[in-house]
């Protein structure tokens, strides 16, 4: 059977939903899927109207601020665009701008900054994450950049150029000063 090519706004929010499970290792107590489960409920509410549309806008903003950006510590617009299987491996101090695409099968850790110089962003002003990349802790996205699919971004790298599709991102390594003899 050939594999699902669908993106992720062709999916119903069931099966997406039960994708963001089975990524994020069959827990439905891992933040994580709580974060993308409303991201998720916020793209599909997009497309529903009237009495129905009305009463999931007001309960995606109402957990999107009060439990996704205040207790988890997420801020995930509905307005960006995530690809299918996303894994947030750890929920804390995460910032997607609007308008940020990132693809499929890609691994995102903590206090990741994917943003822009600027107080707000045209969609092709904020970066663009291919797939299968693998975002480490503290990781820094700047600008009108691209990341290649499967690339590696390391531990504490702030990134302000493309990179391209399979190479690794490292930061500088530690330095150690050596107390002044008194």
């Amino acid at each position: 059977m050939p594999p699902d090519a669908r993106t992720a706004a062709e999916l119903g929010l069931r099966e997406i939903l039960r994708e963001d499970y089975h990524r994020h290792y069959r827990s439905l107590t891992h933040p994580g899927l709580h974060v993308l489960a409303v991201y998720r409920f916020g793209q599909w509410r997009r497309s529903r109207g009237g009495a129905v549309g009305a009463a999931a806008t007001v309960l995606y903003k109402a957990l999107n601020n009060l439990v996704i950006r205040n207790v988890y510590g997420v801020e995930l617009p509905d307005s960006a665009r995530l690809g299918r299987r996303v894994l947030i491996g750890h929920h804390q101090a995460i910032l997607i701008p609007p308008h940020c695409v990132i693809g499929d099968d890609c691994t995102v850790r903590h206090n990741l900054t994917i943003g822009y110089a600027g107080g707000s962003a045209a969609p092709d002003e904020v970066p663009h994450v291919g797939s299968r990349v693998e975002l480490g802790p503290a990781v820094h996205l700047i600008g009108a950049i691209t990341i290649g699919d499967d690339a590696r971004i390391g531990p504490g790298s702030i990134v302000m150029t493309d990179i391209p599709p399979g190479a690794t991102v490292f930061a500088a390594p530690a330095r150690v000063m050596r107390p002044a003899s008194t």
